[in-house]
């Protein structure tokens, strides 16, 4: 029963998220303004990390299934991927390195 609560949580304030960001033409996902309501409803007592934990560790247990589409899709264009191999390249590098520090960087702040 917990995680049909959970995945009811979750689910309300994706289905807010987009209905918001229909409704007012933002041009954020509403996948990521649901999880921007959801924290600050975590922060602010709103919603109890118990009541959303079972189902949040369900969908990233599930993570792996999530980067099946788009590895077929690089298989589908792979000579895309032979002419613009080395700036995609180049562009993972960077992103990757980018996002360590800005995780890193986060971190440090959030842990004084």
């Amino acid at each position: 029963m917990d995680i049909l609560r959970g995945l009811t949580i979750i689910f309300l304030f994706w289905a807010l998220g987009e209905t918001t960001t229909q409704l007012a033409r933002l041009p954020i996902p509403g996948a990521v303004l649901g999880m921007l309501g959801l924290w600050v409803a975590l922060q602010f007592k709103w919603v109890s990390y118990a009541s959303v934990q079972l189902s949040a560790k369900g969908f990233l247990g599930l993570m792996g299934v999530f980067f099946v589409p788009p590895s077929l899709g690089i298989l589908l264009h792979a000579e895309r991927l032979l002419h613009y191999g080395w700036k995609l390249a180049l562009l993972v590098v960077i992103t990757s390195v980018l996002s360590g520090l800005t995780t890193a960087l986060v971190f440090k702040l959030l842990n004084r």
